[in-house]
């Protein structure tokens, strides 16, 4: 068995292992059934107008005002790939930007840049897109084979699916978050 074999195997049993229940404090994990979670939020997470004066001013001032780009395949949006509308924000953005991404597979490698912060990804839930690249480790190296790439701050990403099959045909999600 290769490197690339082993990163793989450990990544895909890190990704099972830590999968089924993330938590939002010690006390009250996030429910797995999409019907507990509005429940779930609403007996955990305060009003905004409680939470204000904790909030960073610069997130309050960047969600006053969100633009929205779409993204579809058919040409129907604003731009036909992720990348293209992610490179269409300005650096040093200061507003929520949402990215609205029509349904299809967008075989694309995205990075959405330091210098690119308040940036959400939003699939319908009803026909969710597939973001899909035949990115390996041995090509790009382990840290930079995601298939999305989020340096920024304030990132979101709403039923987006975030797909890759290696090139042995193995499912595998690729995501990588700079902290």
């Amino acid at each position: 068995m290769g490197y690339n074999s082993v990163s793989l195997i450990v990544t895909s049993l890190l990704v099972v292992i830590t999968s089924p229940v993330v938590f939002a404090n010690d006390a009250a994990p996030i429910p797995q059934n999409k019907g507990g979670i509005e429940q779930w939020f609403n007996t955990n997470v305060p009003s905004l107008a409680s939470r204000k004066s904790t909030l960073d001013p610069a997130l309050l001032a960047a969600e006053a005002k969100p633009r929205i780009i779409k993204v579809e395949q058919n040409g129907r949006g604003h731009f036909k790939t992720i990348t293209e509308a992610i490179k269409s924000v300005q650096a040093g953005n200061t507003g929520r930007v949402i990215i609205k991404v029509g349904p299809g597979v967008y075989k694309e490698k995205v990075t959405i840049d330091r210098n690119k912060p308040f940036i959400t990804l939003y699939g319908h839930p009803n026909a969710m897109p597939v973001l899909s690249y035949d990115g390996t480790a041995l090509r790009y190296g382990t840290v930079d084979s995601a298939t999305l790439i989020v340096l920024s701050d304030y990132f979101m990403a709403i039923s987006k699916v975030k797909h890759i099959k290696n090139p042995d045909g193995i499912s595998i999600h690729a995501l990588r978050k700079h902290m």
